[in-house]
């Protein structure tokens, strides 16, 4: 076994996945929609690391649902900018109810040559919106702060 493979509860080795070596973690500083006339929505989300601020913006034509998965695009926006390279697509996220709470679940692919799947689960606190950022920051912090090898 590699010194990047791991053993699955199973006993299978894996490869580990790779890291991006972020020096901290992306805190959330912004997560908002702007709606327009003809259900247009544009969603922006801030980070910050460290001391620098990454901006992600995503638009489209939609309803509540659709307001999630802009706000979940403009996330991995944000998060594309502070690494330097597109790594994370957005397989799909949703808004459940469970346990008596709202909850945005967000599953991601990794585009590195693994292709693991992250899944992110963030309770709606505030805005629907606030929580489907938090749940791809959930998915991907993991990966984010993990040394580049």
């Amino acid at each position: 076994m590699t010194e990047k493979a791991i053993r699955t509860e199973a006993g299978q080795a894996v490869d580990e996945p790779q890291g991006l070596g972020l020096r901290s973690r992306p805190i959330l500083t912004v997560a908002e929609a702007m709606r327009a006339p003809g259900s247009r929505v544009e969603v922006c989300v801030a980070l910050r690391v460290g001391r620098q601020r990454f901006e992600g913006l995503s638009a489209g034509v939609g309803l509540d649902v659709m307001e999630i998965r802009l706000a979940a695009e403009a996330t991995l926006d944000a998060i594309h900018q502070a690494v330097g390279t597109e790594r994370f697509i957005l397989v799909g996220i949703k808004r459940l109810h469970a346990f008596d709470a709202d909850v945005i679940l967000v599953a991601l692919r990794d585009q590195a040559k693994s292709a693991r799947r992250y899944i992110g689960a963030v309770p709606v606190r505030s805005t629907n919106v606030h929580a489907a950022a938090a749940a791809v920051l959930d998915a991907t912090n993991r990966i984010l702060t993990a040394p580049n090898r």
